[in-house]
């Protein structure tokens, strides 16, 4: 159990990378700033995308 407790932290932070840089490109924000939160704090980062509005010039 303890050796596959780092997989599984990796892949969900590989997947809150994945989550918000998609939907910073749909909101006209930051992918690379985005995909780097998205992977040092995945749920906040995610949380907190999904309620931004889109950026419009």
């Amino acid at each position: 159990m303890e050796s596959i407790l780092p997989i599984l932290i990796i892949a969900f932070k590989i997947i809150g990378v994945i989550v918000c840089r998609s939907k910073a490109e749909e909101l006209n924000r930051s992918k690379g700033g985005w995909g780097f939160f998205g992977f040092m704090s995945p749920i906040l980062a995610m949380i907190w995308i999904q309620f931004m509005k889109p950026v419009t010039n």
